[in-house]
């Protein structure tokens, strides 16, 4: 499994790139914090340049959920939030690093990865960009 992080969930759902492609060519690899499609749903008037209705976004949100990006609650990682929270300073990352160290994975997929490059995140966690998950997970592109 891979920690993805909430820039790769907007990457997936905006273009349709490599990212779309790894994740649906991989089903069952990828999960992320509940908060973190929180996130995407209250940021969505930023970023949905296609202006659809709210109905039809929580519909495509619901679909990404069920089929591709398993959402994981709070309870699995909160043993682990407090811990998380020394780790980085974006309150928002704070959940999906508390993932990462809570759950069996191969790393966090970012595509901030100066954000996570910390001697206290990397003693601890893999940080993936995109090029180490397409040699994890390669799909023809």
């Amino acid at each position: 499994m891979i920690v993805v992080d909430t820039n790769v969930i907007l990457a997936f759902l905006i273009t349709d790139g490599v990212t779309r492609k790894i994740i649906t060519s991989n089903k069952d690899v990828f999960m992320t914090p509940e908060h973190c499609f929180k996130e995407v749903w209250e940021h969505r008037n930023k970023w949905n340049r296609h202006k659809l209705s709210d109905a039809k976004l929580h519909r495509i949100l619901e679909k990404v959920k069920k089929l591709f990006i398993l959402p994981v609650k709070e309870g699995v990682y909160k043993d682990a939030l407090e811990g998380a929270s020394k780790l980085i300073c974006d309150p928002d990352d704070v959940p999906v690093i508390a993932l990462a160290i809570s759950a069996d994975n191969e790393g966090i997929w970012t595509y901030d990865v100066k954000h996570f490059d910390t001697k206290k995140i990397k003693e601890r966690l893999k940080i993936l960009g995109t090029k180490d998950v397409l040699r994890l997970y390669p799909v023809e592109q």
